[in-house]
């Protein structure tokens, strides 16, 4: 399915490697969407609303790749002795 389309769920956009940070712009308080939860995964993400766990405001989402370094990391670290 083609990024951007209305039916394009959360579980899409993970196994295509892209997440979703979304912004609180009141309290500056940032926070990244995991599209593999059960909870998410079959969700769409048009009409998704996004509120800020801190102040309740309205979040601003922002979309880009998938900071895969941290995953590296930690499987790198489980391999040392």
């Amino acid at each position: 399915m083609a990024l951007g389309t209305p039916g394009m769920t959360f579980g899409q956009l993970a196994r295509e490697q892209l997440e979703i940070e979304v912004t609180c712009p009141n309290c500056n308080h940032r926070r990244l969407i995991d599209g593999n939860t059960p909870r998410l995964r079959d969700r769409p993400i048009a009409g998704a609303r996004f509120r800020c766990e801190k102040c309740g405001s309205v979040g601003l989402p922002e979309l880009g790749k998938q900071r895969l370094w941290a995953k590296r990391l930690a499987k790198h670290a489980r391999k040392l002795p």
